[in-house]
């Protein structure tokens, strides 16, 4: 398993890892404590930070692996929450505006067994592993919540456009490649190395238009 580094949010809702030697990985689909290999859904701070948070994305930390994810949790229930009793735990951890904190309480008293007012600090250790279980349970930790892991390598945009004195393009200023001809382009992009689709005009004529999404659906004839 690769060593990631540095990880952030990619595009719709995955997450990009970088690893120790550079190479990037794109998370995607699956749960998002499975993305951000964050299973309590601990958010960007403190706690996060001293355990090996190496990102954040979706309001929470991304760490390196499940374990450190998973150490960062025991550290927060441990250290910062060790004087609270579960429904107070729980009021903070998963607040009422964001959280169904009732049912939260409910599944992790059903599943402790502890039903009065002790706290985490007094928990027996069978107590504490099933607290932290639960906990990843509920947040969305789990093999049926997993999904894919690729290799990433993002497209390069155009950044420029030359044309002639009819305004017709005829190179195109590449991220990490400079200038290069139409017909460069035209190439780079068949070959899924640029941000952009191959497009033909009525003539037939090829040229390269920007990828389609809700915003914007042009011909790169702005870049100029």
């Amino acid at each position: 398993m690769p060593k990631y580094i540095i990880a952030e949010a990619g595009p719709n809702n995955s997450v990009i890892y970088t690893d120790a030697e550079g190479k990037k990985w794109k998370f995607e689909g699956g749960s998002r404590p499975w993305r951000n290999q964050n299973p309590g859904n601990l958010v960007p701070g403190n706690v996060s930070k001293r355990n090996g948070a190496i990102g954040s994305a979706g309001g929470f930390a991304i760490f390196p692996d499940y374990e450190t994810g998973h150490r960062a949790l025991l550290d927060s229930l441990k250290n910062i929450h060790g004087n609270k009793d579960i429904p107070s735990l729980m009021k903070v951890y998963a607040p009422p505006k964001n959280n169904p904190t009732r049912k939260y309480i409910a599944f992790i008293r059903q599943k402790t067994g502890v039903r009065d007012n002790k706290k985490i600090s007094d928990f027996s250790a069978a107590e504490f592993e099933t607290l932290w279980q639960a906990i990843e349970k509920m947040e969305g930790w789990g093999k049926d919540k997993e999904g894919t892991v690729t290799e990433y390598a993002p497209k390069n945009p155009v950044t420029g456009v030359k044309k002639n004195k009819k305004g017709i393009i005829t190179s195109y200023q590449i991220h990490g490649y400079g200038w290069v001809t139409k017909s460069e382009g035209i190439a780079l992009a068949r070959k899924g190395l640029v941000d952009a689709v191959v497009a033909s005009s009525p003539k037939g004529n090829l040229f390269l238009r920007a990828r389609p999404n809700s915003e914007t659906w042009d011909n790169l004839e702005n870049r100029g």
